[in-house]
């Protein structure tokens, strides 16, 4: 029984051999014949190392991006209009317009599609061809099989596209991991350091060390051995980050990298592990070493001649190094690969960004099928007009020969009605706009590229030449939601403050020390520790001068760091100075940071979290230095006085957990365990009353409280002393839980959670987490553009109110709405409360004075109203109502959910407010309208982030991964307000008119062959050829709106718009109100260039102007000439160079007649028709008055509009545009005044 469970779960590990009797390379029998290692079999059940992030290759590009671009609706509606033109059965117009103006498109976007993918396909190659450097072993040296030794090794440069799984690796400084290895061996003590920028963003170096099983002499196995017994399983503790020259020295040391090689060849075992994640911070496995001749009696192998006996070892994350780090100051480091290709970590983090549709994209596709209905039924209506004119007045007329049914003319009505209607379609088929999804997607590309990304008033000012900190524009398909949004849901650490930890207060036990005025990023760096103690607290120089006074040797008397320093009422303040030694001794111990040396002198820390680098910092100013952690040894001066004290393990900080722990052995060989972590989860863990540092758990949580109402982050520190035994019998269970592959983190949960209770309590530090520049204005700007800002922290409740107060997002702390509830009826009975009060407020309270409503929720009564959806309900709407929302204590998992909420209660509310029968209108009005914008800046935003309408990132140090999964990208939270006001609201007046004029030019082309089919008998014949038809659409008034789409702006000063936030998604520019407007003004204009030159036709022998290819070419004409103007008219800033392009635009139209003309005559096609219709048409004087007199009309209607719109009821835009000329003018008259003022003469 027990083996068949074994071998299930062996199924469900990968098993990796090495050695070099598994090695996958081809050995030499003494035969001469060449055979494959069992493993060179099994390897091929693993991937290759060879990456492809590209779209297609060259045989996959044509059928690939053809059924992508198809698969749209709107390019297969082109598609379809094509193919019908070319069946010269139903087409009035030829196919070769439609079939140029598709094809067009076609290379456009494919071309644009093939750069971007050769760009992926260079970065592939480039990646595929990098230098790795492969052990290899080339012969045997002994042909007699029953004691064969390791011939040649040599170490090769070769492809990464060519390391396989099993293979034995070597990095160098400063080169990237190609592969997920295990690291078997490094330059230095084992250990080595990488950068893990590539995977999370964060610059600070993780340690790395070697795994175990495969150590090269004894003596490192015995030392390995040592740390063993007491129970070393930290993997995040080394020596201290020495410069890179003194790193590198042994990098060259070919000899010796050689000699490691061919040890490490002759090892023997397997790696078990996990099957491909795309866990970055877990992995599961064990090494099973079965010979390792280097070290045999170390490892209970027995002798040398013994038969060897598996030893096995846990692995954990420790000793992975992934594919793209950057191994740096550690010389080199031997891995064997485990991961190659796809499989890598990574790759498998390599998910694609959710794609999401911009609210314009929507409101487009709508306005498309609308349009597609309306086409429909006027084509409907023209073809039964057809059969009605046959069937009245077309027999009647002989010359028409309708009494000929032929393949067009059906004598069934039903035939003629469906053969016409189609006929009708691909006449009308310009309605929809085919240059506008073109045009559309290079414009938001432009707008992404030119204007966001190289806005220098989004970067850093401190820094503004570094490129990392510049906006990123990652999806442009959300540009225009920029101006929409609703809701802005926001993190705290990082978003709105800087992530600079900087210590303020702390409490030695129950003693509160330090001044709030005092700032320790103040002091000089080689001030001395005395001084600094006495600017901090005065109670501080006289503790550390007591400290100063114990002997060197019996300081380790006094570090009891797990004993409680109990002060007696008879001798108060004694017992200050030990609580102060133990305190700062924890807090120099409890940590994970490492120091950075430069000459032998520490000059700082880096480390995961800012908290602990901030401590550690702080601790080195007040003398409490930590040194180096030399093979887990970390030595640290007190005052001048060096300790040292063995590290026996490193339980790390979690999320979840929300603490971490070390246990440590002074050099009395004393076992303590000190930990620190949130007070939710410290306070229960600590002992209270008699014999211990506090009477009750309310004197610390008072503390605390305190200290988070001055808007500070508190970590509680807590210790106790364990003996011997209790220590190595949890070890055990520690080591067990270690191995147990399936459930290890739950295992190691449980045994962590064993030990960390019963806990002393030591002390507290407050830290302060600056602001962000601007944060309280920015936040108020966004307010005042009616947006609601929520808050979602992880932080204790009156920490979050008060940084809420520092950036105005809380107006009135004493009207705030608390919900704190561990019971749910409660908590329904309370939101339902607040609910009808705040309705009931909200309707007494006039609109030009609303009242600020503000929420507080924790995380726990969270939990509550998202467990019901009926409480989520009522507390969604309770939220909308409010203008700010601060969510406290709150979950990673929860920051998505607190947006889906939302989400779906607008769309819920949108849906509801409509009459029965319009329902599905709401939920249409919901794809446009209410857009989230979530913002965060570490990896537990990213679903956050992913989640809303538009994710911004901020780069922060909590890496990049925020920011590399988010709409935008940004450097700091002011920087939003002009993403928003600015660019947003920029960006949408630009599309939406470009959106409105590309549909209204193309529809009046549309209309006026609509209105000649009246005076034709619905004949279904074009006023004018298919080519001239297209080149109105892609050519003639294409470039004037591109251009209008990349220059216009709103206001001149575009700082306007944020200094006027009232105005923020107020903006009508495309409603379906506005929209169709000017889809009904193109009806007038088509009219009125159609109907003057068909009413003004005349007959003058040869000048004729009668003919249809005359009257067509000048309504055409006028048309095109209007089209053209009405950009000038819509835009707001007219350019020279903007008129320009307008004028030629309108006069390139000319020469392209006679163009036209003498190519059908070059190639032969020449349409007797229109043959002299361009020079008949200029030489008359009558046309260029018709075409003068239509383009004045209707320019002149639109002006007139436009006019009685400005003075009589302009917008909110409008009005600023007005402020500005107003402001430009009085500037003027000023100058001139003073200009003209008389001097006065000079004084005698």
């Amino acid at each position: 029984m027990m083996e068949r469970l074994t071998s299930r779960k062996e199924e469900k590990l990968r098993v990796v051999d090495f050695g070099y009797e598994y090695a996958p390379c081809q050995h030499h029998s003494p035969g001469g014949d060449t055979h494959h290692s069992h493993h060179h079999h099994r390897q091929q059940r693993f991937c290759s190392n060879r990456i492809s992030t590209a779209k297609y290759n060259l045989f996959t590009f044509l059928p690939k991006f053809l059924f992508m671009m198809f698969s749209r609706a709107a390019y297969f509606y082109f598609l379809v209009q094509m193919c019908l033109s070319w069946w010269e059965v139903v087409s009035p117009l030829g196919g070769i317009g439609f079939t140029m103006a598709l094809l067009f498109v076609v290379i456009v976007s494919g071309a644009k599609e093939a750069v971007e993918d050769l760009k992926r396909h260079s970065f592939d190659g480039i990646t595929n061809r990098t230098t790795a450097h492969i052990v290899h072993v080339t012969d045997l040296a002994n042909d007699d099989e029953e004691e064969e030794e390791i011939g040649n090794v040599e170490i090769r440069d070769q492809k990464w596209e060519d390391v396989k799984v099993g293979q034995i690796i070597l990095v160098f400084d400063g080169e990237e991991v190609p592969a997920d290895c295990i690291c078997l061996h490094t330059a230095v003590d084992n250990t080595c350091y990488v950068k893990t920028a590539n995977l999370d963003g964060e610059t600070n170096l993780k340690i790395k060390s070697a795994m175990r099983g495969v150590e090269l002499t004894k003596e490192e196995a015995d030392d390995q051995e040592r740390h063993i017994e007491l129970g070393d399983f930290s993997s995040r503790h080394g020596h201290a980050i020495k410069s890179s020259t003194e790193r590198t020295k042994t990098m060259r040391d070919k000899d010796q990298m050689k000699q490691h090689a061919h040890k490490l060849v002759q090892i023997q075992g397997q790696i078990h592990c996990e099957q491909p994640s795309a866990d970055l911070h877990n992995f599961k496995g064990y090494v099973t070493i079965a010979h390792n001749p280097w070290v045999c009696d170390s490892m209970g192998q027995g002798e040398p001649g013994d038969s060897p006996r598996a030893s096995e070892y846990p692995l954990n994350m420790g000793e992975m190094l992934l594919r793209g780090t950057t191994l740096m100051n550690s010389g080199y480091a031997f891995g064997l690969v485990v991961y190659t290709g796809k499989e890598t970590r990574i790759f498998k983090n390599n998910s694609k960004t959710p794609m999401k549709s911009g609210s314009m994209e929507y409101f487009l596709n709508i306005q498309i099928v609308v349009l597609a209905i309306v086409q429909m039924l006027i084509c409907i209506a023209c073809a039964i007009g057809s059969y009605l004119w046959r069937e009245r007045f077309g027999f009647d007329m002989p010359y028409l020969m309708y009494d000929s049914f032929v393949s067009v003319n059906y004598q069934n009505p039903v035939a003629y009605i469906v053969v016409y209607t189609l006929t009708f379609w691909i006449l009308y088929s310009s309605m929809v706009p085919i240059s506008l999804f073109v045009t559309l997607e290079l414009v938001r590309f432009w707008q992404c590229i030119c204007f966001i990304n190289f806005d220098p008033e989004l970067r850093v000012k401190e820094d503004p030449e570094d490129r990392s900190l510049w906006p990123k524009a990652r999806n442009s398909n959300v540009n225009d939601d920029l101006a929409r949004i609703s809701y802005i849901f926001s993190d705290k650490t990082g978003t709105l403050t800087s992530n600079e930890m900087q210590l303020r207060l702390i409490s030695v036990g129950l003693n509160q020390l330090g001044k709030e005025s005092f700032k320790f990023e103040d002091m000089q760096p080689d001030d001395p520790p005395t001084h600094v103690a006495s600017e901090f607290d005065q109670k501080l120089p006289d503790c550390f001068s007591q400290i100063s006074s114990i002997d060197q040797l019996a300081l380790i008397d006094y570090l009891k760091l797990g004993d409680p320093t109990i002060e007696s009422k008879n001798s108060k303040g004694e017992a200050l100075p030990m609580q102060v030694l133990r305190f700062f001794t924890c807090m120099t111990l409890c940590h994970s940071v490492l120091p950075e040396m430069e000459n032998n002198k520490v000059i700082g820390y880096q480390g995961p979290s800012p908290d602990e680098v901030c401590i550690v910092n702080t601790m080195k100013q007040l003398g409490f230095v930590f040194k180096e952690n030399k093979s887990n040894i970390m030595y640290i001066d007190i005052l001048g006085r060096k300790c040292k004290f063995r590290v026996l393990n490193v339980l790390e900080f979690s999320s979840d957990r929300k603490r971490m722990s070390v246990v440590v052995q002074d050099q009395k060989k004393n076992i303590y365990l000190l930990c620190k972590g949130a007070d939710t989860v410290m306070l229960p863990r600590t002992l209270y009353g008699a014999n211990t540092t506090a009477n009750s758990e309310e004197e610390v949580d008072k503390i605390i409280h305190d200290y988070s109402c001055k808007g500070l982050r508190c970590l509680m520190f807590g210790a106790k002393q364990l003996s011997f035994d209790e220590w190595k019998n949890w070890n055990q269970n520690f080591r067990l839980a270690a191995n147990d592959i399936e459930n290890r983190e739950e295992a190691m949960s449980r045994c962590m959670d064993e030990i960390e209770r019963n806990l002393h309590f030591v002390g507290i530090t407050a830290v302060e987490d600056k602001l962000q520049e601007e944060v309280p204005e920015s936040i108020e700007i966004l307010r005042d553009a009616g947006i609601k800002v929520w808050v979602i922290t992880g932080d204790k409740q009156e920490t979050a109110i008060n940084i809420g107060i520092a950036c105005k997002l809380i107006s009135d702390p004493e009207k705030l709405i608390v919900f704190n509830e561990n019971c749910k009826k409660k908590l329904e009975e309370g939101i339902n409360s607040q609910l009808d009060s705040l309705r009931k407020r909200k309707q007494s309270i006039a609109k030009s004075s609303p009242k600020e409503e503000e929420l507080v929720i924790d995380g726990k009564t969270l939990s509550l109203v998202l467990s019901d959806q009926s409480l989520s309900r009522s507390f969604a709407s309770l939220g909308a109502l409010c203008d700010c929302v601060l969510v406290c204590r709150a979950s990673p998992s929860q920051k998505a959910e607190i947006v889906t909420l939302m989400k779906e209660f607008e769309k819920n509310k949108m849906i509801e407010s409509k009459i029965w029968g319009f329902k599905w209108t709401g939920w249409l009005q919901n794809l446009t309208d209410n857009k989230v914008l979530s913002i965060g800046d570490g990896a537990n935003d990213v679903p956050m982030i992913q989640r809303a309408d538009v994710g911004v990132g901020i780069v922060g140090k909590e890496g990049r991964q925020a920011s590399n999964n988010s709409d935008f990208s940004i450097a700091r939270f002011k920087f939003l307000v002009r993403l928003l006001l600015v660019h947003g609201q920029t960006t949408q007046y630009r599309n939406a008119n470009l959106i409105k004029y590309s549909f209204y030019k193309n529809i009046a082309i549309s209309a006026m062959f609509l209105y000649f089919q009246f005076d034709s008998g619905y004949s279904g014949q074009a006023s004018v050829d298919s080519l001239t038809l297209n080149f109105y659409n892609t050519v003639f008034t294409a470039i004037p709106i591109l251009i209008f789409a990349l220059m216009d702006s709103p206001v001149e000063n575009l700082e306007t718009l944020a200094k006027n936030p009232r105005i923020y998604n107020t903006s009508t520019c495309l409603t379906v109100v506005t929209f169709w407007k000017g889809q009904i003004k193109a009806f007038v204009d088509a009219a009125i260039c159609y109907y003057i030159p068909y009413n003004a036709a005349f007959t003058s022998g040869y000048r004729s102007l009668d003919g249809l290819w005359a009257v067509g070419r000048i309504s055409y004409i006028a048309l095109q000439g209007v089209v053209t103007l009405e950009v000038l008219c819509i835009s707001r800033h007219v350019t020279t160079l903007f008129v320009a392009f307008v004028v030629y635009s309108w006069f390139i139209m000319f020469p392209f007649f006679y163009l036209f003309e003498a190519s059908m005559q070059a190639f032969q096609v020449p349409d007797p028709q229109q043959v002299g219709v361009t020079t008949q048409t200029f030489a008359s004087a009558a046309a260029w008055l018709q075409i003068l007199v239509a383009i004045a009309l209707s320019v002149g209607i639109r002006f007139t509009e436009k006019g009685l719109k400005v003075i009589f009821y302009p917008d909110d835009v409008m009005i600023l545009s007005e402020r500005e000329v107003s402001k430009v003018k009085a500037d003027r008259i000023r100058r001139s005044q003073l200009n003209s003022s008389p001097k006065k003469p000079p004084p005698s």
